[in-house]
Formats: structure tokens, sequence, C-alpha cells
């Protein structure tokens, strides 16, 4: 009788302890789920859209993504599949149209594309109108541009190939740096040139 009691009482301690066992390793496991491992985003969010604003409140840029990912320690934002609009400084107007499968802005405010790079001017009348790429970095700073990636530019009146890149949205400027092929279209040039020279005699 005895030892059947104590077999009882055994197993009734076994699966107790079981039990015990078995939700502790679930709290552990809750537990190391809430707690962000190194190198793991602060927040992440999907479809999301956001508007970014320099020190004089004015907008810098205009992003939205499939997924945006908000790392706070190294203060880097992560952009997949973006679309983002850069404003002009003194108007504060949508300037340019950013497409690309990756991009990330950095702590100093550089802005780095990678994948079907496409930028493309939202002002008709720009001299430089889309550049297309694989790689490309922004200073949203200053919205210099430079890679080091096969470009094709395009701009009113010219179409330009070549290896490397610098220049500046702002100022409607790309220098492509080796390897340069450019095909001129004189009619649109023509049109450009005769319109300056109107805008110049309406301004006197």
């Amino acid at each position: 009788m005895n030892i059947r009691l104590n077999v009882i009482l055994l197993c009734i301690v076994a699966v107790l302890g079981g039990w015990y066992y078995s939700q502790q390793m679930t709290d552990n496991s809750g537990l190391e789920q809430l707690i962000k491992k190194e190198g793991e985003p602060e927040y992440t969010g999907t479809k999301m859209s956001t508007t970014v604003y320099d020190l004089a409140g004015k907008p810098q840029y205009f992003a939205e993504s499939q997924e945006i990912k908000r790392f706070e320690s190294t203060e880097r934002t992560e952009f997949l599949k973006p679309l983002l609009n850069l404003f002009d400084k003194e108007t504060a107007l949508k300037q340019w149209k950013v497409t690309a499968d990756y991009a990330e802005v950095t702590k100093e405010k550089m802005l780095n594309l990678r994948g079907n790079v496409r930028i493309e001017s939202l002002d008709p009348t720009s001299r430089l109108q889309k550049i297309e790429t694989e790689t490309l970095s922004v200073d949203l700073n200053t919205q210099d541009i430079s890679t080091q990636s096969v470009v094709k530019s395009q701009g009113l009146g010219f179409t330009t190939t070549g290896t490397g890149l610098t220049g500046n949205l702002k100022k409607q400027v790309a220098t492509l740096l080796k390897d340069v092929k450019t095909y001129i279209e004189p009619t649109v040039v023509k049109q450009t040139d005769s319109l300056e020279v109107q805008q110049d005699k309406d301004k006197k």
C-alpha cells in the first residue's frame, strides 16, 4: 500500500515539475521577444509615409514606402521600395521624384539609393529631366549627387550615357565622368534657347 502511494506521489511530483518547467520556458521566450537584439530597428512600419523638415521648419523630403525601419542608436532610416519627393529650399515646393528598390537616410542626411534608381524632375522646364542608374547618393542638405555606376541622364534636347556622375539637383546639372556618349535633339535645343531668350527679354 505504501509503495503504491509513493509511486502515485512521485508521478504527481514529476507532472508538476514538468508543468512548472514548461511555464518557465514560455515566460522566458516571451521576455526574449520583448528585448531588442543588437542591430535590430527600434521600430518598423509597413505602407507608411512621412515628411521630414529641416531646422528652419521647411520640408526637406517626403517619403512613402512598403516598409520603413528606424534605427535610433545610429539615427538611420531604411526604406524598401520607396518613393521620395525632394523639396526646393526657397519655394518649399516638390522639385524631384525619386524611386529605387532600397534607400537609407543617414544621420548626416545622406540619401543612399540602390537598385533601379530613378530621379525625375517635377518641373517640365528644368534643364535636367531624368537620371537612371543602379546606385546614387544625394546630400539632402545641398542636393549634391554622385555615383560610380553606369548612368543615363536626360535633359531638354539631349540624352547622355556614361560611367560615374557628379552634380547638383538644385542647379539642374549633372556631369558624367567617363565613357560619355551624348545624343542631341537640335529642334528641342533650338526651342529651349528661343524660350530662354524670350524670357530674358520679358525680364528687361
